[in-house]
C-alpha cells in the first residue's frame, strides 16, 4: 500500500533540500520571504498529493472500494461473490399415517423458535422436489432454504422446529446442508483480483483452477492438487462458509469447473471434492477459574475459543498444535468484558497428546471439548 506524505513530511523534505540534513522550518526564522515561498510550494505539492491519493484510492486495485472495485474486477474477469442462502434438510410430519399420498407444497414455510427480541428465522421448501408423504407413512424428508441471504440461515442442527402454515403438524430433525454466506467483502475480493492480475489465465494451470473454484458463490477457499489421482488428474479441495462444504456446493463448483476444463482433459480428470473431517477432541482437567467464573459460567467461553482456533487457524496452518490450544484456552475471555480478563487461570491438557498435522484433503473440526 502506498504511503502518501503529510504536510509536515513535505515541509521537512523541502527544508532539507534547501538548507541540508537535520534542518527544520524554524531555521528559516529570519528569512520571511523564503519561508513563505516554501510554505506556498508545500501547499501546491500537498494539493497534488491529495489528487494522486484520490486517483489511487478510486482507480487502482489496491485502493478502490465497493462499486469501483467491482468495475476493476470485471475488467479482470473476477466478479464479487454474492451472498448465498443456507439450505437445511428437515423432516415434515403428520401426527398419524396418511391415507393417501400427501404432497409437500413448494415454498411451504417452517421456522426456528423466536428467541428474546430476535424474530424466527424463516425457511421455505425448495421448489420442484416432488416430495410427498406416501400412503401409510407419516413423514417425508425435504430440503428447505432460508428466506434471507447470509449467515443468518446457518442455524444449529435441530433449530428449525416450527410449522408456520397449515398442512403438516410438525417439523423435526433439521440438518445443515449448505451454510449461508455473506456478500464478499472488499479485502478478500481485492485479493482474488490481485491473484488473477499476477496469474493471468493460461487455460488450466493450478492457479487457474484455484481462481475458478474460489469464484463460485459459497466457496471460501480452494486447494489444487495436480496429479492427485495420477497423471492427467487434478483434485480441487474446497471449503465453504461453515468449513466442510455440503454436497450441493461441491456439485455447483464441479459444474462450473467443468465449463472451464480444457478439452484435452478426460472426463472426471478434474474433480472437486470436500475435505475429510478430522475431529479434534480436547480435554482440559483440574481447571482453576478466575474470580467470578466456574465450569458452569466459563466453560462455554473457553470451548468457543478453542473451537474457533481449530476451525480457523489450525486449518490455515495445516497443523493442530497443543501449545496453540493451551495459549487459546489461557487467553479466552468473555466478549462482554471490556477488560478482556482471561476466565481460566490454570489447567492440564490430557487430550490431544500430540500435534496433529493435516493432510492435503483433511480439515480439522472441533470434536468433543471436555472441561473439569
Amino acid at each position: 500500500m502506498i504511503q502518501f506524505p503529510s504536510k509536515d513530511e513535505i515541509t521537512q523534505k523541502l527544508v532539507e533540500n534547501l538548507l541540508g540534513p537535520n534542518k527544520t522550518i524554524s531555521d528559516l526564522q529570519n528569512q520571511w520571504v523564503t519561508k513563505h515561498l516554501l510554505l506556498g510550494l508545500r501547499e501546491a505539492i500537498y494539493s497534488f498529493v491529495i489528487v494522486l491519493k484520490l486517483v489511487y484510492e478510486q482507480f487502482t486495485v489496491k485502493g478502490a472500494k465497493w462499486n469501483k472495485l467491482d468495475e476493476i474486477g470485471y475488467e479482470y474477469g473476477v466478479d464479487r461473490k454474492q451472498a448465498t442462502k443456507a439450505v437445511h434438510q428437515v423432516a415434515l410430519r403428520k401426527s398419524s399415517p396418511v391415507n393417501v399420498d400427501t404432497p409437500v407444497p413448494d415454498l411451504f414455510l417452517v421456522t426456528t423458535t423466536p428467541y428474546g427480541n430476535n424474530p424466527p428465522v424463516q425457511f421455505r421448501v425448495i421448489p420442484k422436489q416432488d416430495a410427498k408423504i406416501l400412503s401409510g407413512q407419516s413423514s417425508v424428508t425435504v430440503k428447505v432454504e432460508c428466506t434471507e441471504s447470509g449467515s443468518v440461515g446457518t442455524v444449529p442442527n435441530g433449530a428449525i422446529n416450527l410449522v408456520a402454515q397449515a398442512g403438516f403438524d410438525s417439523v423435526t430433525d433439521s440438518v445443515l446442508v449448505t451454510a449461508g454466506a455473506e456478500q464478499e467483502d472488499d479485502e478478500p475480493y481485492r485479493a482474488r483480483i490481485l491473484e488473477r492480475k499476477r496469474n493471468p489465465g493460461r487455460g488450466g494451470t493450478a492457479s487457474d483452477y484455484k481462481i475458478w473454484a474460489e469464484s463460485v458463490d459459497g466457496v471460501v477457499s480452494a486447494l489444487v492438487l495436480p496429479r492427485n489421482r495420477g497423471n492427467g488428474t487434478v483434485d480441487i479441495v474446497i471449503t465453504g462458509a461453515n468449513g466442510v462444504p455440503g454436497a450441493d456446493l461441491v456439485r455447483s463448483c464441479q459444474s462450473y469447473i467443468d465449463t472451464k476444463t480444457p478439452a484435452d482433459i478426460a472426463d472426471g480428470g478434474v474433480k472437486v471434492i470436500a475435505p475429510t473431517s478430522v475431529a479434534i477432541n480436547v480435554t482440559l482437567s483440574n481447571c482453576t477459574w478466575a474470580a467470578g467464573y466456574n465450569v458452569t459460567t466459563g466453560a462455554s467461553i473457553v470451548k468457543d475459543a478453542i473451537g474457533t482456533y481449530i476451525s480457523k487457524r489450525a486449518n490455515k496452518d495445516r497443523i493442530v498444535r497443543v501449545v496453540d490450544i493451551i495459549t487459546t484456552a489461557k487467553n479466552a475471555f468473555d466478549k462482554t468484558d471490556l477488560s478482556q480478563k482471561p476466565v481460566l487461570l490454570d489447567f492440564n491438557v490430557t487430550a490431544p497428546a500430540a500435534n496433529r498435522t493435516l493432510g492435503n484433503v483433511e480439515m480439522a473440526v472441533p470434536g468433543t471439548i471436555s472441561m473439569s
